[in-house]
């Protein structure tokens, strides 16, 4: 193992010419003397575990997953290069010219790449998993619920991005043909073993990609070869990455059951570890670019939002993105599409709703009137769920707004880590009285809280405790304009008394919230 400083000034260690599994991992950096919070957690079965000094992971799949497709995301600033070159070329070598290179100050000049795994990959590997580990035995398909998707937590797998606002995804076979005819003389690419990268909590595994023109230059490194035991291989037109570890946070044990089928445990805490992926670096001198026609580049753009670790470069909120795309194609007749989340490919049976607003008693009300029982009733972070209509729906009762700005970090750490995964809010503002100038400010803070991005998964409940339902059209047009301008025509009356509940609107409602999601 070696220690360098990426172009971005960060130490990272490595192991050239290799592509390590965990546990040769572990003993590279243990020679090596690193510390490391995430990495030297285990992962054993619970009846060897004997230390009570150490951290256990709860044991997880490890998938084979048949990729073929990557992704490459950028800033602003590297979508528009894009546009202009026609194309993708290796990062300027001064980062002060660029922040999208994953290289160091002395490496080679590469365009970075990483696989892009899909819902139908996903299922594919579940049933590889399934037969592997039940071999010799007939699944029973119709009653195996998914499962592998809840273990997707990584980065890796994730709608968001750390790199950039801007998505491109291309099927690997046409981003090798393009390589094989720009760069190799129609000759076919040649792949080796790079590297394995150790970062604070990320292991990457870079498969180089290079010319034969440059065997010369880079044949101390293995040629990528089909091993049945090797971490990623390239087969019949794909990447096969056998994961080492897909949970960046764990939620979920997994389960294998005497009737032969795998299920995810919910976990009543969760705990973080190591996560592995795959980067594919394809060679190119100085300033050539990857080339692909214009009307292609946008056909395969899509926007990403941040994700909640950032490694570098900038990011644009939506309207912007879409904007600064107009510009660079604007004769492209559809809108800029939003990255989907992976877990919205599968049926939503669970989900985190969290009530927000600045009054807490009608909070409060709300939350045990969807609930049906009188279990809010303080003013701090508390939780409950609720099981309707076989969605199970986690109601998070929150602080006054105004109280929550000088604590956004902690807020928006109590809801990410209080699962499932899924969230959308409930914007809580009383009927009675109700102003124009109150809504304006409940919105401001709402935003300055939780983002303008929030509004597309949020509903509005305008609360009453009437037994008459009041008519929602005698609200003044310009409270109306308010209300449609931050949620469209998401905004509900709802009674918040729970003498006045009826399961019936309880459900229209939490079905309404789960369409919401699926629809993002």
């Amino acid at each position: 193992m070696q220690k360098r400083t990426n172009r971005r000034g960060i130490d990272e260690h490595y192991v050239s010419s290799q592509h390590l599994k965990l546990n040769d991992l572990k003993l590279e950096a243990e020679a090596f003397r690193l510390g490391s919070k995430y990495l030297w957690k285990e992962n054993i079965p619970k009846e060897a575990r004997d230390h009570k000094s150490i951290v256990y992971i709860p044991e997880y799949p490890k998938p084979e997953f048949q990729v073929s497709h990557l992704k490459h995301d950028t800033t602003g600033l590297g979508l528009e290069g894009i546009r202009k070159d026609g194309g993708f070329k290796a990062p300027s070598k001064d980062l002060k010219d660029s922040k999208d290179s994953k290289e160091s100050k002395n490496e080679e000049s590469f365009i970075w790449w990483s696989l892009a795994v899909g819902p139908e990959e996903m299922k594919d590997a579940e049933l590889r998993l399934l037969e592997k580990t039940f071999p010799g035995t007939e699944v029973e398909a119709a009653e195996q619920q998914s499962f592998l998707w809840r273990f997707a937590t990584s980065p890796a797998f994730l709608e968001t991005s750390r790199l950039g606002s801007y998505r491109f995804t291309f099927p690997l076979e046409e981003v090798l043909t393009a390589y094989r005819d720009q760069f190799c003389s129609g000759a076919e690419p040649v792949m080796r073993v790079y590297e394995t990268v150790l970062y604070k909590q990320e292991m990457m595994y870079v498969v180089l990609v290079h010319s034969p023109e440059f065997n010369w230059k880079f044949s101390k490194y293995p040629l990528l070869k089909d091993d049945p035991e090797a971490v990623c291989v390239y087969r019949d037109g794909r990447f096969i990455w056998r994961a080492e570890a897909m949970c960046e946070t764990h939620w979920y044990e997994l389960i294998k059951s005497e009737t032969n089928q795998m299920k995810a445990k919910r976990l009543d805490s969760h705990e973080y570890y190591v996560w592995d992926n795959v980067a594919v670096a394809l060679h190119v001198e100085n300033t050539q670019v990857l080339k692909f026609d214009v009307n292609k580049l946008r056909q395969k753009l899509k926007y990403c939002k941040a994700g909640k670790v950032k490694s570098r470069g900038s990011f644009t909120d939506l309207e912007d993105a879409k904007h600064l795309v107009q510009t660079l194609w604007p004769k492209w007749p559809g809108p800029l599409e939003v990255e989907l989340s992976l877990k919205l490919r599968y049926p939503v049976i669970e989900l985190k709703l969290v009530l927000t607003g600045n009054d807490g008693g009608e909070r409060k009300s709300t939350g045990n009137a969807l609930v049906g029982n009188n279990v809010f009733t303080g003013s701090a972070f508390c939780s409950e769920n609720v099981t309707v209509d076989d969605l199970v729906v986690k109601i998070i009762n929150t602080p006054d707004l105004s109280e929550l700005i000088d604590k956004k970090e902690k807020t928006l750490d109590y809801i990410r880590l209080s699962g499932p995964e899924l969230q959308a809010f409930l914007l809580v503002i009383r009927l009675q009285n109700i102003r124009a100038a109150q809504i304006e400010e409940t919105a401001g803070e709402f935003e300055s809280v939780f983002g303008e991005d929030a509004w597309r998964r949020t509903m509005i409940l305008l609360t009453h405790q009437d037994q008459t339902e009041p008519d929602i059209q005698n609200l003044p047009l310009e409270i109306q304009e308010i209300l449609e301008e931050k949620v469209g025509y998401r905004y509900r009356v709802f009674n918040s008394s729970i003498d006045h509940r009826d399961p019936r609107l309880v459900s229209d409602l939490l079905n309404e919230v789960k369409e919401m999601i699926v629809q993002l």
